[in-house]
C-alpha cells in the first residue's frame, strides 16, 4: 500500500469530510494503517464526532498497535457524545491488558444507559 502515507496526511485537512475520508479509507486498509496510529489518535480530538468515533473505530482495528494510545482512547468514555463513549469502550476492549489501567472508567461506562 504505497499511498497510505498520503491518505494519513489527509487526516490534518481542514476539510472534516476529507479528514473523515480519510479515517475510513485507513479502516479499510487494515494493518498497513498501522504506522499511523498515532495520527488517528490525534483525530479523537477531532471537533467532528463522526470523526472521533471512526478514529476510535479504526483503532480498534488496529489492536495491538492502538496500545500506545489507550490512554487517549479512554479520554473518550467521557466524551459528550453516547455513540463515541460506547465506541471509545469496544477500542479498550479490543486492548485487552493494554486497557487494564483504564478498567475501573470502563466499568463505569459499561453501566451508563446512553453508551
Amino acid at each position: 500500500a504505497p499511498h497510505v502515507g498520503a491518505i494519513a496526511a489527509r487526516l490534518e485537512d481542514e476539510d472534516g469530510d476529507v479528514r473523515s475520508a480519510a479515517c475510513f479509507a485507513l479502516g479499510e486498509l487494515g494493518a498497513h494503517a498501522a504506522p499511523h496510529a498515532g495520527a488517528i489518535a490525534a483525530r479523537l480530538e477531532d471537533e467532528d464526532t463522526d470523526l472521533r468515533r471512526a478514529a476510535c473505530t479504526l483503532l480498534c482495528k488496529l489492536g495491538a498497535h492502538a496500545a500506545p494510545h489507550a490512554g487517549a482512547i479512554a479520554v473518550r468514555l467521557e466524551d459528550e457524545d453516547s455513540n463515541v463513549r460506547g465506541t471509545a469502550c469496544v477500542a479498550l476492549s479490543e486492548l485487552g491488558a493494554h486497557a487494564a489501567p483504564h478498567a475501573g472508567a470502563i466499568a463505569v461506562r459499561l453501566e451508563d444507559e446512553d453508551s
